[in-house]
């Protein structure tokens, strides 16, 4: 967890950090280190913000309404952030422990087995269970629609829970539409197989979630009881591996090559008063302002070191003043003053005017008189 005051670099940092996880590598560029980050947003790494109605169902697994559903209104579970990334970094981690057979894409095996019905060849697919069959009717971009063998009701599966079961080679535990989901998925994976049954050696490879406002969410309610499982030791490949059952009843295991990383803005919430849960689970960083030996230039260096300084006697250092405000495009004194850093301050001191003025004036810079809001004229002398 990278904390400090705002402004001070800790989510410009995330990326950097995140980029050299990817890569196994330092990097000290930063347009490489984002380039590598856009390139695996979504799929290896994955950035959310938390905020005081994130819940366990957001991050973790939850009942959604099934808007691929096109005929009825059904909840079904749906994988949180948290999850989604868990099964797809655990997946990567199991694959590169054994070769696995090359299979062709979801797409091009689900046009194959229901060509027939979408070129009129056909006016139903039949699909064998275990004891009986049911048959495929109709096909729509989110859902196949089948009748049973006996009765003329209609019913849907969704494709992406079909295309979820194909790569990842796992027959989900699905409420109720299971013994129809089962036979179909057996079949696509029968047409997915290629000749020759060739096979690679998947590579191990690092994922990466970043929170940012990591403070911002109640975070006993949002990690529920899998706080104890992102401790390395008790991850899938540590000394003591566990894994839990969730709600829904699905087996839940954090892997061991997914990497947590949070920002937590000090100004927000308190250090001490975050989960001593959470606390005790990561290594903070802390990030607060520089002034120097950066890779762009600190503009009025002086008058930022002159209000952090007040800010400290006064607040502590949790609350001063980034020097991200002082840098790249805030080349401007007096816009950058009257428009960013006073109306933080005036946030800091709870619009005591007074006391940021006292503030202002000692930093070297000159108050506008009887203004409101609070505006300065330039430096002093």
């Amino acid at each position: 967890i990278l904390y400090g005051p705002p402004g001070t670099g800790k989510t410009y940092s995330t990326i950097l950090l995140a980029a050299e996880i990817i890569e196994g590598e330092k990097i000290t560029d930063f347009t490489e280190a984002t380039r590598i980050f856009n390139s695996h947003l979504g799929d290896r790494i994955e950035f959310i913000t938390f905020h005081q109605n994130y819940s366990y169902e957001d991050f973790i697994q939850g009942l959604r309404p099934d808007t691929d559903n096109e005929r009825d209104l059904i909840f079904e579970k749906k994988d949180g952030i948290f999850k989604t990334i868990s099964d797809r970094a655990l997946k990567n981690i199991s694959d590169s422990e054994r070769p696995s057979n090359i299979k062709k894409p979801f797409e091009e095996v689900f046009h194959t087995l229901l060509l027939p019905l979408l070129e009129g060849e056909v006016e139903e697919i039949e699909i064998q269970m275990k004891r009986s069959s049911y048959f495929i009717t109709e096909i729509s971009n989110k859902s196949i629609s089948f009748r049973k063998s006996s009765g003329m009701s209609s019913h849907t599966l969704s494709i992406n829970t079909l295309r979820k079961m194909y790569e990842t080679n796992t027959n989900l535990n699905i409420q109720g539409l299971s013994p129809y989901y089962t036979p179909l998925f057996s079949r696509l994976v029968d047409l997915g197989k290629t000749s020759g049954e060739k096979s690679h050696q998947t590579i191990k490879k690092n994922y990466v979630l970043v929170i940012d406002e990591i403070n911002r969410a109640n975070i006993s309610r949002v990690f529920g009881e899998l706080i104890t499982l992102i401790e390395p030791d008790k991850r899938s490949h540590g000394e003591l591996p566990l894994s839990s059952t969730l709600p829904s009843g699905d087996r839940f295991v954090v892997p061991s090559n997914l990497y947590l990383i949070g920002t937590m803005n000090t100004a927000d919430k308190s250090i001490a008063l975050l989960d001593i849960a959470l606390r005790r689970r990561f290594d903070f960083i802390a990030m607060y302002p520089k002034y120097e030996n950066l890779d762009k230039e600190v503009y009025d260096v002086d008058i930022l070191k002159a209000i952090n300084k007040n800010i400290v006697k006064l607040k502590g250092h949790d609350f001063q003043i980034g020097h991200a405000y002082f840098m790249g495009e805030n080349v401007e004194l007096l816009p950058r003053m009257n428009s960013k850093v006073i109306p933080l301050l005036l946030e800091y001191f709870m619009n005591d005017a007074a006391e940021v003025k006292s503030i202002l004036t000692q930093s070297g810079l000159e108050v506008e008189k009887d203004s409101w809001p609070i505006r300065i004229l330039g430096k002093l002398g």
